[in-house]
């Protein structure tokens, strides 16, 4: 089969794409976590995340993807059972 396009040039513009695409993720990350950020203690344990969660991802890189971090504390917060102290608290 005649390759038409150069591995080369398909990689270098996947990579130009990507950096054109950067602003509009970093963009939309932050309107992510300003939205997370304006929660409630309540909202944020509905959605199985705390304060603490959501100020940890906003340590991460501008284009790290926090959604990894959100699911690691949620499943180890399941695992490790029910928080009583939330529930008293509340």
């Amino acid at each position: 089969m005649l390759n038409l396009v150069p591995r080369q040039a398909v990689s270098a513009a996947q990579v130009l794409r990507r950096a054109l695409e950067w602003p509009g993720r970093v963009a939309a990350a932050r309107r992510t976590m300003s939205q997370l950020a304006r929660m409630s203690d309540y909202e944020l344990r509905d959605i199985g995340l705390t304060a603490q969660d959501v100020a940890d991802a906003s340590a991460l890189p501008l284009d790290a993807d926090p959604t990894a971090l959100f699911v690691r504390r949620r499943a180890a917060r399941e695992r490790s059972g029910p928080d009583l102290s939330a529930r008293k608290a509340a």
